[in-house]
C-alpha cells in the first residue's frame, strides 16, 4: 500500500497499524507517543490522531488517562471472537446475495486477484489486508453502514492473528474460499453465500487451533450449536 498523497496522521496511522499486526509492535506493549514519534519519524500529533484511529478499530487499548498499549488476544478469546464472526458475518452473506450490485461484485473479484498476486510474491501482510478487505466489502453490499462498520471493527481486532497464521501456517489455498463466496454473491444465491462463509470461518479457526496446538477439528461455539449439540 503505498503511502504517496496521504496526510501525515494517514501515513503515521497505516505504519502503526503494520507495525501492529507483524508484532513490530508487541501485544501490550505501552504506545508512548514519544517513543512511537523517534522510532517512525512522525511528529506526535499525527502519532496522537493515529492511535485515536487505532483505538476505534480495535487495534489498541486506550484507557482515559492512561498510556495506550496494543490490544491483546488470548487463546481463550478464541472461541469467543469466531463465535461473534458466525453470528455477525453468516446473516451479512445472506444479505449481500440479494443487495450487491455488479460493480460491488466485480470489486470483490478484484480484491481477490490482489489477494492472489500478494500471496504469489510471499507478502502474508498484503494478503490479509486484501482478506480483510474482502470480508468489509461484503458488508458494505448489504448497504447497511452499521453492519459495515461492525464487521470493520470485529476483523481489524483479527488482523494480527490471521498475519501469524499466513506467515507460520502458508497461504497455499487460502484463497479459493473468497471466489467460491464471490461466485455464490453473484448467483445471487443467500443459502449457498451463508453456508460457504460459515465453512470459511470455521477453517479459519482450525488453523488458529493448529497454530495453538490445540484441537483443530473443535469448532467455535456458534458452529457447534447449528449442528445440534449443546451451546
Amino acid at each position: 500500500m503505498t503511502l504517496t498523497g496521504r496526510t501525515k496522521t494517514e501515513q503515521a496511522y497505516h505504519v502503526l497499524r503494520r507495525a501492529i499486526v507483524t508484532g513490530d509492535l508487541v501485544e501490550d506493549l505501552p504506545l508512548d507517543d514519544a517513543m512511537l514519534s523517534t522510532r517512525y519519524g512522525f511528529g506526535r500529533t499525527p502519532i496522537r490522531e493515529a492511535l485515536k484511529k487505532l483505538a476505534d478499530e480495535q487495534f489498541i487499548n486506550y484507557p482515559p488517562h492512561r498510556t495506550p498499549y496494543v490490544r491483546g488476544i488470548r487463546v481463550r478469546d478464541l472461541s469467543r471472537l469466531y463465535e461473534s464472526r458466525h453470528l455477525l458475518e453468516e446473516p451479512v452473506a445472506r444479505l449481500a446475495a440479494r443487495r450487491a450490485t455488479p460493480a460491488q461484485l466485480d470489486e470483490l473479484e478484484r480484491i481477490c486477484d490482489r489477494i492472489d498476486d500478494e500471496i504469489a510474491a510471499g507478502q502474508p501482510y498484503g494478503a490479509i489486508e486484501y482478506d480483510h478487505q474482502f470480508h468489509l466489502e461484503i458488508a458494505k453490499s448489504t448497504d447497511n453502514p452499521f453492519l459495515a462498520e461492525a464487521v470493520n471493527r470485529l476483523n481489524c481486532g483479527s488482523l494480527r492473528i490471521w498475519y501469524l497464521a499466513h506467515s507460520t501456517l502458508g497461504m497455499e489455498n487460502t484463497n479459493e474460499d473468497h471466489r467460491a463466496i464471490q461466485a455464490a454473491l453473484k448467483e445471487k444465491d443467500p443459502d449457498k453465500s451463508e453456508t460457504l462463509v460459515r465453512q470459511h470461518i470455521d477453517k479459519s479457526y482450525a488453523r488458529q487451533m493448529a497454530l495453538q496446538q490445540l484441537d483443530p477439528v473443535v469448532p467455535p461455539p456458534a458452529a457447534r450449536s447449528s449442528q445440534g449439540e449443546p451451546p
